[in-house]
């Protein structure tokens, strides 16, 4: 006798066969009409999922997906290998597995966030790096997957997210630079369409009465070229300080400062600690943010989610380190 497959479940019922793996496997994203017309055609074939195919559904249901964006691991920038090292530490005391994924705009372009999913079968999501226009992102604000964003908002209430709070993480540093007399406060941003750029100038805005903005992507060199540029150009400097958005930007203004021979007027702050910060001359005072327990606090969440339905909203605490750069 023939053994009966999902395929022709698939053929007796007049859907993909991907629709039926769903409904078989119990996915809430099926219609119910497609959902009666699997079950009927597979009570009509006599169709009984094997051991086999029993241990798959089992092995799906146990899966964990980390999707980081546009991974950049630069010198003393251990912050992506930080992510997927508390993942897995935290997941090696469950059962679950991992799956990790390094995806880029372009990869978002050809292959949607679901598709990724169902093709690895995938129970639940932990996601980082996504610019707004990413395609990611704009999937997520209607995704059903259980799924925990590091350091991003998403207007979708069934996506959990794990992040230091950013936001007023830099309004406390603005504050306290001008509390410790720096007054002419210049930021420097990321990139525009970064979440954490948005949140951290917001931060800043917040604190001052007249704000000071320039872009330098996250890149050390695109800052140095701009503050080699703006100072340079200034007979006598028209700010005091530096708020950087990420630490390699502020070594770059650094290293601008000192071909200037500025670094002893010009207060510098960064964002991050990463492992430079500590060895660069100046040391670097900075935010820090404890990396590791923002992954696993994402781990953890994503199997609340999965099991319990349980959705959350975790702000991890920060700590600002003063170092021999701005003595705030």
């Amino acid at each position: 006798m023939k053994k009966i497959t999902i395929k022709d479940v698939a053929a007796r019922a007049g859907v993909s066969v991907s629709a039926v793996s769903h409904v078989l496997n119990g996915y809430s994203d099926m219609s119910a009409t497609t959902v009666e017309k699997v079950q009927t055609a597979a009570k009509d074939l006599g169709y009984v999922a094997n051991s086999a195919a029993r241990q798959l559904s089992s092995k799906k249901s146990k899966t964990i997906a980390l999707i980081l964006n546009e991974i950049n691991v630069a010198r003393g920038v251990a912050m992506p290998l930080e992510i997927i090292s508390g993942v897995i530490d935290y997941l090696d005391k469950t059962d679950y597995e991992f799956v990790f994924y390094a995806t880029n705009t372009e990869k978002q372009a050809h292959k949607t966030l679901r598709q990724f999913c169902d093709e690895h079968n995938i129970s639940g999501v932990i996601i980082q790096g996504l610019r707004v226009t990413d395609p990611y992102y704009h999937e997520l604000e209607h995704f059903t997957l259980p799924t925990v964003a590091i350091d991003m908002n998403i207007r979708n209430k069934r996506i959990g997210t794990v992040s230091i709070d950013n936001e007023t993480a830099a309004f406390e540093v603005t504050e306290r630079l001008q509390a410790s007399g720096y007054h002419q406060i210049l930021f420097v941003n990321g990139g525009r369409k970064a979440a954490v750029s948005h949140e951290r100038e917001s931060g800043y805005r917040k604190s001052v009465t007249k704000p000071s903005v320039i872009f330098a992507d996250f890149r050390e060199q695109v800052a140095f070229d701009l503050i080699f540029a703006l100072f340079s150009a200034e007979k006598k400097p028209i700010y005091d300080a530096i708020f950087a958005a990420s630490d390699l930007m502020a070594i770059g203004c650094l290293k601008a400062l000192k071909k200037l021979d500025l670094a002893s007027q010009i207060a510098v702050v960064g964002f991050d600690d990463i492992t430079l910060t500590s060895y660069f001359t100046p040391t670097i005072t900075t935010v820090h943010q404890d990396v590791k327990t923002i992954a696993e606090s994402a781990a953890k969440d994503v199997i609340e989610h999965i099991e319990k339905g349980i959705i959350k909203h975790t702000i991890v605490g920060y700590e600002i380190v003063v170092r021999e750069s701005a003595a705030i």
